[in-house]
């Protein structure tokens, strides 16, 4: 789990989409050529990387949703990870 949080696989092709979120998160959204040609160069799909780029955004909007709706957390609280 903790090498998961840190965006880190001993599988090439499972690091690369963790590696590819990660660098999304950190450029906002913004990266360059090199991290999809990496994540190409280990088989890494089209329809992999949508659900890359996907998955923040849809998360995000239900935690807009969640919030205007006051909803009621019904699982254990976790401490965001910061990059140290």
């Amino acid at each position: 789990m903790e090498r998961a949080r840190h965006a880190e696989s001993a599988d090439p092709h499972a690091a690369a989409p963790s590696d590819l979120s990660h660098a999304i998160a950190r450029g906002r959204g913004h990266i360059g050529e090199t991290q999809f040609k990496a994540a190409r160069a280990v088989g890494v799909t089209d329809a992999e990387i949508a659900e890359v780029a996907g998955n923040p955004a849809l998360n995000i909007l239900t935690n807009y949703f969640n919030v205007l709706a006051d909803t009621d957390t019904e699982w254990q609280i976790v401490t965001p990870h910061t990059d140290a």
